[in-house]
């Protein structure tokens, strides 16, 4: 019976956000300008697409961000060691 309840629980927090809308929070800064966004009632993931659009965080688009990441890292070491 608790199974139940934690699903309808769970299902209460989409209908919340379908009615009233996401409330997303900054839960990685890839770059100073791509971050990634989780919504502190239902747990969806979005992004800043390649036009500055929110979008789902996809395992596609979860590797890029990764990716460019690692790059922009690199940029900022090379860039304060010269």
């Amino acid at each position: 019976m608790r199974v139940k309840s934690k699903k309808s629980v769970f299902s209460m927090a989409r209908i919340l956000c379908f009615i009233f809308g996401h409330r997303f929070r900054v839960s990685r800064e890839v770059t100073s300008y791509i971050k990634e966004y989780q919504c502190s009632c239902c747990r969806a993931e979005v992004t800043v697409n390649d036009e500055g659009r929110l979008t789902s965080l996809t395992s596609q688009l979860k590797e890029i961000n990764e990716t460019l990441a690692e790059l922009h890292q690199k940029k900022q070491h090379s860039s304060s060691a010269a």
